[in-house]
C-alpha cells in the first residue's frame, strides 16, 4: 500500500476576490511527490486554502486513506476552522458566534465530510523557507495567474 508522509496544501488570490488557485504537495515514504493544482475564476484566498485542504484529504482517501497522515496548512482559518470552530457551528446551525451564517458553509462542510481521527492538522508559517509550502504556494500562485506549472506525477513502483 502506498505510504503518505505528509501533505502540503495552500490557496491564492489574485484580488480577493479575484482569480484564484490552489495547491498540493503530497510527499511519499519512498521520497517521491505528487503535486496537484487547480483554478477558479472568481473566489475568494480563503475558499482556495479550504479547496487545497480538500482535494489534499480527497487524494489521501484514494491512495492511503487507512494510514494516519500529517496535513499542513499556512491558513489559520483553515487550521482553526476543522479544529476548533466547526464543532459550535455545527451545533448552532452553520451560524457563527454573532448568529450569521458560516462564510464558505459548502467548503467547510465538504472538508468535515472528507476529515477524519487519522488526519493529523499542523500549521506552518507561509512564506519561511518550508520547502513543502514554498512549492505549494508558488502551483496556487501560478494556477491563480493562469500562468504554466510542470507540476510532479507520483508513479507507483513497479510490481
Amino acid at each position: 500500500m502506498t505510504e503518505i508522509r505528509a501533505i502540503y496544501t495552500d490557496g491564492a488570490c489574485e484580488g480577493n476576490p479575484g482569480p484564484g488557485g490552489w495547491g498540493v504537495v503530497i510527499y511519499f515514504a519512498d521520497g517521491s511527490v505528487q503535486e496537484l493544482g487547480g483554478y477558479h475564476p472568481a473566489t475568494t484566498n480563503n475558499r482556495m486554502e479550504l479547496q487545497a485542504a480538500i482535494e489534499g484529504l480527497k487524494a489521501w482517501r484514494q491512495l492511503a486513506p487507512e494510514r494516519a497522515i500529517a496535513l499542513y496548512t499556512d491558513s489559520e482559518y483553515v487550521l482553526k476552522g476543522i479544529t476548533e470552530w466547526i464543532q459550535n457551528w455545527k451545533r448552532r446551525g452553520w451560524k457563527t458566534t454573532a448568529n450569521k451564517p458560516v462564510l464558505n458553509q459548502d467548503l467547510w462542510q465538504e472538508l468535515d465530510a472528507l476529515n477524519d481521527p487519522l488526519v493529523q492538522w499542523h500549521h506552518v508559517r507561509g512564506h519561511s523557507g518550508d520547502v513543502g509550502n514554498e512549492r505549494c504556494d508558488l502551483i496556487a500562485r501560478r494556477f491563480s495567474r493562469g500562468q504554466p506549472v510542470g507540476l510532479r506525477t507520483w508513479q507507483p513502483p513497479p510490481a
